[in-house]
C-alpha cells in the first residue's frame, strides 16, 4: 500500500496562503502605489494646464491680458471676449457652415464606408485585396498631395464654393477610414450568424438589417466619432474649395480672425473662439467615451 505523507502535505498547504498573500502584499505595495499615483497626477496636470489656461484666459479682463507678470486666476470675471466674439458677423455663420459639412460628410462616409465594408468582408471578388490595401494605402496619402487634382475635379463639377461639394471632397478621408475600421469588425461576426438568419426566413437585406448592423453598432460609433474630429477639425480642403464662394467654416474663420490687424492681440477673444469652435468636439466625445472605448476593443481580436 502506498502512504501519504500528511505532514508534509499540511505544511504545503499552510504555506500556500502565505505565498499568495506575499504576491498580493507586493502587487499592492502602498509606496509603488503612491509613486506612480504622483506620476499620473504630476502627468495629468501638465497635459491639461494648456486647457486650464485657455478657459481662464477667456475670463480675464485686458489689464490682466497684458499684465507683466502672467495670473493664473484672474482678478475680476470678464465676458467681453466672448461677447466679442459672436458679435462678429461671420462667426455663427462659419460654425453654422462647419456643423453642416461635418454631419453631411460623416453620415455619407458611414453609409457608403460601412456597405463597402460589408462587400470587402462578407464577399470574394476579383482585387479584393487589392481594394483592401488601397484604402490603407489612400490614408497614408496627405492631403497637400491631392489638393490640386481635387481641386481641379471638383471646379469642373461646378461644386467649388458650395457646402455640398466641400461635404463631398470630405469623403475623400473619411470613407477609406470607414472602410479600413469596419472591415475589421464585420470579419469578426461570425457568417454562420447570418446564414441561420436567412435560414429562418430572412433576406439578405433583413440578416444585414438584422444581424451585421446591431452587431457592428460600437464600431459605428467609434469611426462616427472619429470621422467627425477630423472633418470638423479639417482646415486646407475647406479653404481652398470655399475660397471662391465666399464661405467660411469655423476654422477658416477663427485662423483669420487670428491673423487680423485689429485682433491678433486680442488673446482674450482668441482664447474663447478657439474654445467655441473645441467645445463641440469635446462634449461629443465625452457622450459617447464608453461606446468608443468599447468600439476600438470590439473589433481588435482578429482581422
Amino acid at each position: 500500500m502506498t502512504t501519504v505523507d500528511t505532514t508534509a502535505t499540511a505544511g504545503a498547504a499552510a504555506a500556500a496562503p502565505k505565498v499568495r498573500a506575499k504576491v498580493r502584499a507586493t502587487g499592492q505595495n502602498p509606496v509603488m502605489t503612491w509613486v506612480w499615483n504622483t506620476l499620473g497626477l504630476g502627468f495629468a496636470v501638465v497635459m491639461g494646464f494648456p486647457i486650464y489656461w485657455m478657459i481662464i484666459t477667456t475670463f480675464k479682463t485686458n489689464k490682466d491680458l497684458i499684465a507683466k507678470d502672467p495670473t493664473f486666476w484672474p482678478q475680476a470675471f470678464s465676458f467681453d471676449s466672448y461677447k466679442t466674439i459672436f458679435d462678429d458677423k461671420e462667426c455663427l455663420p462659419g460654425l453654422q457652415n462647419t456643423v453642416v459639412i461635418t454631419l453631411g460628410a460623416v453620415v455619407l462616409g458611414l453609409v457608403v464606408g460601412f456597405l463597402a465594408a460589408v462587400a470587402v468582408a462578407r464577399f470574394g471578388f476579383r482585387g479584393r485585396n487589392f481594394f483592401i490595401v488601397t484604402m490603407l494605402v489612400v490614408q497614408m496619402v496627405p492631403l497637400l498631395a491631392i489638393i490640386v487634382p481635387l481641386f481641379v475635379v471638383m471646379n469642373k463639377a461646378g461644386m467649388t464654393g458650395t457646402l455640398f461639394g466641400a461635404m463631398l471632397a470630405y469623403l475623400v478621408f473619411t470613407v477609406p477610414y470607414v472602410v479600413w475600421t469596419l472591415r475589421s469588425f464585420i470579419v469578426n461576426i461570425p457568417a454562420e450568424l447570418d446564414e441561420a438568419a436567412m435560414v429562418d426566413g430572412c433576406t439578405q437585406w433583413g440578416a444585414f438589417f438584422r444581424v451585421i448592423l446591431p452587431l457592428t453598432l460600437p464600431g459605428l460609433i467609434t469611426t462616427g466619432v472619429y470621422s467627425w474630429i477630423q472633418a470638423w477639425n479639417e482646415f486646407v480642403v475647406a479653404n481652398v474649395l470655399l475660397s471662391t464662394g465666399g464661405q467660411k467654416t469655423s476654422m477658416i474663420w477663427l485662423t483669420f480672425y487670428a491673423t487680423t490687424p485689429t485682433r491678433g492681440a486680442d488673446y482674450g477673444s482668441q482664447m474663447a473662439g478657439a474654445l467655441l469652435v473645441s467645445l463641440p468636439v469635446i462634449v461629443l466625445f465625452v457622450i459617447f467615451q464608453k461606446k468608443v472605448s468599447a468600439g476600438l476593443t470590439a473589433g481588435a481580436v482578429k482581422g
